[in-house]
């Protein structure tokens, strides 16, 4: 469990100048931090209080600068930051450049691809976006994000859905989301039953090319890594048909076959000038 907002590295040149100004302005936003001359006592392992700092520590910032660049030690915490990212996947580093940016970037090649702050900001508007990114809700990892857009009314919405979950499950949140029925009007006497299908936005030329009767059948369809997934039962789950967080799937109206053959006199009017 993280004990700390932010992990401070810095090279101890830069304590005065640049280091403790910061630290001051992130504890009057109220900010947990790990910073060696506060959590490191005199005969401490210092080795093994880094390390601990490091892991117990939400984000760790990394403050580079000349100094920086000519002690090994905090290399060497760079270098455990950087690694930690890359085992959990998840935004840990936080590069802020207090100087010689030139050298900092031509250096550190490996943080060309992270988006970085510098110091010329100011103390209180890099503590004001710290506190803000820390305080930000913490997104579950083991959760998929979903967005659903109506093909036929536009609307849109986001879901975080645990990986089992079923794709009937998905397809009945999403259309109590997105405010579409499960009925519609075609001009008859009795409204039309239909059923809705969940179709990856990167499979969508592939849907257009189907015959009505086959997409019918259908609950889902992805365009995973795998190749093209399709789903014909709701009772299957989400982790099984390759459905990956950030995926775009398009809503779509069908005949709800089972309906119609429970109750064959449903929809009888007018249901292909529907689709």
């Amino acid at each position: 469990m993280d004990s700390y907002d932010l992990f401070i590295s810095h090279a101890s040149a830069d304590k005065a100048r640049y280091v403790e100004p910061l630290a001051e302005a992130l504890s009057r936003r109220g900010l947990c931090f790990w910073l060696d001359s506060l959590e490191i006592g005199w005969g401490d392992n210092v080795s093994l209080q880094l390390n601990d700092g490091l892991q117990k520590s939400r984000f760790i910032l990394l403050c580079l600068s000349r100094n920086f660049l000519r002690r090994p030690w905090p290399e060497t915490e760079m270098g455990a930051a950087l690694s930690v990212q890359n085992e959990s996947g998840a935004r840990r580093v936080l590069p802020l450049i207090l100087n010689s940016k030139r050298q900092v970037l031509e250096h550190y090649q490996i943080l060309a691809g992270l988006a970085y702050r510098e110091f010329k900001m100011g103390v209180e508007v890099l503590s004001d976006e710290l506190a803000r990114l820390v305080r930000a809700p913490v997104v579950d990892s083991s959760k998929l994000k979903i967005t659903v857009e109506s093909v036929h009314t536009g609307k849109s919405h986001e879901f975080l859905i645990d990986p089992e979950v079923s794709i009937r499950w998905l397809t009945d949140k999403a259309q109590a989301s997105l405010g579409v029925a499960n009925e519609a009007e075609t001009g008859a006497y009795l409204s039309f039953p239909v059923r809705w299908v969940l179709v990856d936005k990167k499979a969508e030329e592939t849907w257009r090319d189907l015959a009505r009767s086959e997409k019918r059948r259908m609950y889902a369809m992805i365009n995973s890594e795998h190749g093209l997934r399709i789903s014909f039962s709701g009772i299957d789950r989400v982790d099984g048909l390759g459905i990956y967080s950030g995926i775009v799937f398009h809503l779509y109206a069908v005949e709800d076959e089972a309906r119609l053959e429970t109750d064959p006199a449903v929809g009888a009017g007018g249901a292909k000038a529907l689709f």
